[in-house]
């Protein structure tokens, strides 16, 4: 199939939302409506807009009728219900004479197979330009309480049975907007009626209608400071305990709305301009979204992938020299600097399930201060695999890790719990894919209302937040929350969640290079790809036992696992990776057992995970047969090492003590580290700068292991070694961007020697 063009030059300010007024019979909507609005200055995220037309195709999904009784538990206390859930319920339908017709209806399993029911739909393409958009492909909504079927758990507080939880819809054409040389470009399908008016000269381009100031205001529901304060302690009271590390809590505004949504929208991109913001309208189920969001959870082009996490956040000053001021102070912040390297790292993780190993990496650092905020930004990259769709694409990155925590597992079930409801449209994404060329770009729907019913009268919810970590302080939390909402509560109800204009000044949008920052925190910098003369394979799950497994990875829900792998396969390793806390109840005993006959790995690693050693059987079963000289491959002893939840389970496995650390968590943060010299430490210098996640930390009882390393006071234990073993512990993250040298950390493992049984015996007698 051939592309259809037509170009055409404006100098109006926004030419798409004049084409999307011409195209209704009515001053508002009354079809469906999309548009992908980059707004403010024009910058690399915000050089082109785009307006689809939505005519043919639709897919919506609903949440299923839950008959299952889901077993109350606390994820903010460990607990993650692990069963799978009721299939999501999905509608295909077809737009003929003005209505939407279902042609069918399907249940289906995961948010994967859900995405990939576009295939049969989309139109494939003859590739004659070099186009940002491709039409035949598939553009809409993805809910935030679509993350069940990505990430595979069941939660307590879902929508009611039949609600509207996503909708995609094929586009057969585009207008686009280019918006430095204001060029606009029509591609579609061909003979589509848009590119036939254009070509007969049926545009009439004028400015748009000028958007309505609200004439009164109103005060918006919302929960008490006090309440908000509350559960930031809870949530840093489950992070003391060591069951989430970090947990971005969403505080919702809501109430009736003065007008339409659209007239909100309008406002919100004069107050509030931002590069991935988007209005969409879903006319027959009174369900509107109108973002001004400035994060991308995903981009994909020509075999790349991207993703661009936002963490940390201050508000902009009065003035440059206050700005450059509370810049510093960010950039300098542990607590700033921790919830974002967390979230590059998590966000490393997601993108390796999906790229070519040691593709993935870290490549850029900034600060961009938008009209009310700013916040610390980085962007993750990687080299997607051969032949990969985009259903796999989205379901590794859905929902962004910025707006849940780490581990993201753990942490959308705590958030379920800790808000007691779901959250709709908010943190889920807006976007656009054409599997069959590659392209793809999804934001995140932060800065957004959502608003239900209509046509004349609507509810608007608003929802803002931030991440949670240990060093978090309550109040700053609640005021932090109160800077994200007030743009968007100001344009739907002239309400500025308790701000004044002075309170909170609205400046211009600048991008701002991160200022130097001595110490370990400002170590940590965006990584240059080097060539590497042999890439080992990483293996998931138990399939493939003829395939070669040098080291035998177990993960622990953890949000860093593929981070693991990817460092072992820059070092040539292969690595399989199997479930310490798989769904169901298995014999531990028996599955350890199978794999160390079937696999015959060299090496053993105990990954990360939250919460305590004991809620992974599989993995305190390794722990007590590495310690008692029976974790071993054709009578050999395997080198083990431990990492956080592993290094604990090693030290619980010969007695020791687990407590919460007496000098309270530290998650996230680039830390010292004082060793020995010894073992895995041989020729590094001490102390070493090394990422620390860790709530709890061993306390000794006796001298089956020998103590290796301490944090920076020495009062917490953060290495063990075993007198005769080849088994290690350490209670940081070598995989981290964090820690600038832990790569040799891991080299230095693998190059310890398996121990023949009976060389064990002869030694421990010897002793």
């Amino acid at each position: 199939m051939i592309i259809e063009e037509f170009s055409y030059s404006t100098d109006i300010s926004n030419p798409l939302i004049s084409l999307l007024e011409q195209y209704r019979d009515l001053e508002l909507p009354n079809r469906d409506e999309l548009l992908l609005q980059s707004a403010g200055p024009i910058t690399d995220l915000a050089k082109t807009s785009f307006l689809p037309c939505l005519d043919s195709i639709r897919i919506l999904f609903f949440e299923p009728q839950n008959n299952g009784f889901n077993q109350q538990s606390s994820a903010l206390r460990g607990n993650i219900d692990l069963n799978y859930n009721d299939p999501l319920i999905v509608l295909i339908q077809e737009y003929k004479k003005d209505r939407w017709n279902t042609i069918e209806e399907l249940e289906v399993q995961t948010l994967d197979m859900a995405i990939n029911l576009t295939k049969k739909w989309e139109l494939s393409f003859e590739d004659n330009g070099n186009f940002p958009i491709i039409p035949g492909g598939f553009t809409g909504l993805l809910g935030y309480d679509l993350n069940r079927w990505s990430v595979g758990i069941k939660l307590q507080n879902n929508p009611p049975n039949g609600t509207l939880l996503g909708v995609l819809w094929r586009a057969d054409a585009w207008w686009i907007h280019e918006r430095k040389s204001q060029e606009l470009k029509l591609v579609s399908i061909p003979n589509h009626t848009w590119i036939k008016e254009a070509r007969l000269g049926k545009l009439n381009l004028i400015q748009p209608h000028p958007y309505s100031e609200l004439k009164d205001y109103q005060v918006p529901e919302s929960e008490s400071d006090a309440s908000h304060a509350n559960k930031v302690e809870v949530i840093k009271n489950s992070i003391r305990q060591g069951h989430i590390y970090q947990l971005n809590y969403g505080r919702k505004w809501e109430g009736k709305m003065l007008d339409h949504p659209w007239n909100t929208f309008q406002r919100m991109m004069v107050s509030n301009p931002s590069p991935f913001a988007s209005w969409l309208y879903v006319h027959d189920h009174g369900w509107s979204i109108s973002s001004a969001s400035p994060e991308r959870l995903v981009k994909t082009g020509k075999g790349v992938v991207s993703t661009r996490p936002i963490k940390g956040t201050y508000p902009r000053g009065k003035s440059i020299e206050e700005d450059k001021i509370l810049q510093a102070e960010m950039a300098s912040s542990e607590k700033e600097i921790a919830e974002h390297l967390m979230l590059v790292d998590l966000k490393k993780h997601d993108l390796s399930k999906i790229c070519k190993p040691g593709s993935v990496h870290w490549s850029d650092f900034r600060i961009e201060a938008l009209p009310t905020v700013q916040h610390l930004v980085s962007g993750v990259t990687g080299k997607l695999n051969e032949d990969i769709d985009f259903g796999k694409i989205i379901s590794a990155l859905f929902p962004g890790g910025s707006i849940t925590g780490c581990p993201k597992i753990a942490s959308i079930a705590a958030i379920n719990e800790i808000e007691g409801s779901p959250r709709g449209a908010w943190t889920g994404s807006i976007g656009h894919f054409h599997s069959y060329s590659g392209i793809s770009e999804f934001n995140i729907l932060i800065r957004t209302l959502e608003s239900h019913s209509g046509p004349t009268n609507w509810h608007g919810r608003v929802q803002a937040g931030g991440g949670i970590v240990i060093g978090s302080q309550a109040s700053s939390e609640v005021e932090e929350a109160r800077w994200k909402a007030t743009a968007i509560t100001d344009a739907a109800w002239g309400f500025r969640t308790g701000f004044s204009i002075e309170d909170l000044p609205k400046r211009s949008t600048e991008m701002v290079v991160i200022p130097k920052v001595e110490g370990p925190i400002g170590e940590p910098k965006p990584q240059v790809i080097h060539s590497i003369k042999k890439i080992g394979q990483i293996i998931r799950g138990d399939i493939q036992p003829s395939s070669q497994t040098d080291v035998l990875l177990i993960d622990n829900l953890d949000s860093f696992t593929e981070n693991i792998a990817n460092s072992l396969v820059k070092l040539g390793q292969s690595v399989r990776i199997v479930e310490g806390r798989p769904n169901g109840h298995l014999d531990s005993q028996k599955v350890v057992n199978s794999w160390l006959q079937i696999f015959k790995p060299k090496y053993v690693i105990i990954g990360p995970g939250p919460s305590r050693p004991e809620k992974s059987q599989i993995t305190m079963e390794i722990a007590k047969l590495a310690v008692n000289s029976k974790l071993t491959v054709d009578d050999y002893q395997i080198p083990v090492l431990g990492l956080c939840l592993g290094h604990q389970a090693l030290g619980l496995a010969v007695g020791w003590e687990l407590i919460e650390s007496p000098l309270d968590a530290v998650h996230g943060v680039p830390s010292l580290i004082n060793h020995d010299n010894k073992g895995i430490y041989s020729g590094q210098k001490s102390p070493l700068i090394l990422m620390r996640y860790n709530s709890l930390v061993l306390e000794p009882t006796n001298k089956s292991m020998i103590c290796t390393a301490f944090e920076e006071t020495g009062t917490l234990v953060m290495g063990i070694r075993h007198p005769v073993l080849p088994i290690y512990g350490i209670q940081f993250h070598p995989e981290s961007v964090g820690s600038p040298l832990g790569l040799d950390l891991i080299s230095t493992f693998l190059k310890q020697k398996p121990i023949l049984i009976d060389s064990i015996s002869h030694e421990s007698q010897v002793r």
